[in-house]
């Protein structure tokens, strides 16, 4: 036999065992997009029972895939909840517990980008990183990289694209969703994995011309519980009501009417954004397998007990959305109860890629909920913050 048959029997019986052990074979892997928003609370969806704004590309997606109506952040802040979705662990165990550890919590190669790409996946990572990293610098696990520095801006962002800085003139939003569907396109049969994470609903809040001025019928009261006595509240809670991040709009000249206007106006950009993208799929005949997920590295507070932002453990902080629209697996309009976390989406991203497991991970696939069932799903979760340095 000369060494060409050789090489190539070798193969044909190391895809059949491969085959045989359960992996996917290449050809059938899904493809998989994960979209990211910032500070998107749950109700921000007018599927899910939202009054300010219409979201119709969200909706539809809920609609033809899987809604998970009870979905939350373990730690409720940018670069914790950013780190445990990209490596299926709590914020104690990635080290990144705040906006400014400054931890290579993927050179332990736990990272699901970096096993996919060993996998053979080509993987793509358009917009915020924000965990420190000076000059928003490529990272392992992938192939494409398009990010910026800290928190970024919304208006001419410049951008490091594969390690060279490029400013971009427009909406920050529109442009990472613009180089995100160029390089799926270029993608072909090849499966991938593409990260769209944006700064969008973060504040300052800047829309596109598109947008401005939008909303101006709407009411803005403040939550009934605003009025909450100081004194009912937990120790903690009181604290926290006097830190100066807490009613940030204060110091930007704004009043609350105005803050949550324009927090609704970005939610416009969004939806759009992701109606883009869920079109482009249909369009290039690969929706049908293409896994895409969206969700949000946590809620924010609108006035809910005298408080604004994130970080603390009430309802609107932590519980986020959760959207999964996968037509080979997932029957069209899936409304799922079960408690799900953002750490399962690393080992759900593995699992549909027929990628083992990493045992460590604390997450779970969430494949089995939207399948059979899981009998022996969660009950409870462990909410993880360290609010010290703001005390």
């Amino acid at each position: 036999m000369s060494g060409v048959s050789l090489r190539l029997a070798v193969g044909l019986q190391v895809l059949a065992l491969l085959t045989g052990c359960g992996q996917v074979p290449a050809d059938e892997r899904p493809s998989l997009v994960l979209v990211l928003a910032d500070d998107q609370r749950f109700d921000t969806l007018s599927c899910a029972g939202g009054v300010h704004v219409q979201t119709p590309s969200l909706d539809q997606i809920a609609a033809q895939g899987a809604f998970f109506e009870r979905a939350y952040v373990t730690t409720s802040l940018c670069c914790p909840a950013r780190a445990g979705i990209l490596t299926g662990l709590y914020a104690h165990r990635t080290q990144i517990r705040n906006n400014e550890d400054d931890v290579d919590f993927l050179a332990s190669g736990l990272g699901f980008p970096e096993l996919l790409q060993e996998a053979g996946y080509s993987t793509g990572f358009f917009g915020k990183w924000h965990i420190p990293n000076p000059g928003a610098m490529p990272q392992r696990g992938f192939d494409r990289w398009v990010s910026f520095d800290g928190q970024g801006q919304y208006i001419d962002e410049t951008f490091n694209i594969d390690g060279e800085r490029q400013q971009l003139p427009g909406f920050n939003t529109d442009r990472l969703f613009d180089l995100a569907l160029e390089w799926i396109e270029e993608q072909g049969e090849r499966p991938y994995l593409a990260i769209i994470s944006l700064e969008n609903l973060h504040r300052p809040y800047i829309p596109p011309r598109r947008h401005r001025g939008s909303l101006a019928d709407q009411d803005w009261s403040l939550p009934e519980s605003a009025h909450d006595p100081v004194e009912e509240l937990p120790a903690f809670i009181q604290r926290v009501r006097t830190t100066l991040r807490n009613r940030f709009f204060d110091d930007e000249g704004l009043t609350h009417e105005a803050s949550v206007r324009g927090y609704y106006q970005m939610m416009l950009s969004f939806d759009d954004n992701v109606g883009r993208l869920s079109k482009a799929l249909d369009e290039n005949g690969t929706a049908q397998r293409t896994a895409l997920f969206v969700t949000s590295d946590g809620g924010f507070m609108w006035g809910e007990h005298g408080l604004y932002r994130k970080r603390t453990a009430y309802e609107p902080s932590i519980h986020v959305p959760l959207l999964v629209r996968y037509p080979r697996e997932i029957a069209e309009g899936s409304t799922l109860s079960e408690l799900v976390l953002n750490i399962d989406i690393a080992p759900t991203l593995l699992d549909l890629a027929g990628v083992p497991i990493p045992a460590v991970y604390q997450g779970r696939s969430l494949r089995p909920l939207w399948g059979a069932g899981a009998l022996d799903w969660r009950k409870d979760l462990l909410y993880f913050d360290s609010w010290g340095k703001f005390m």
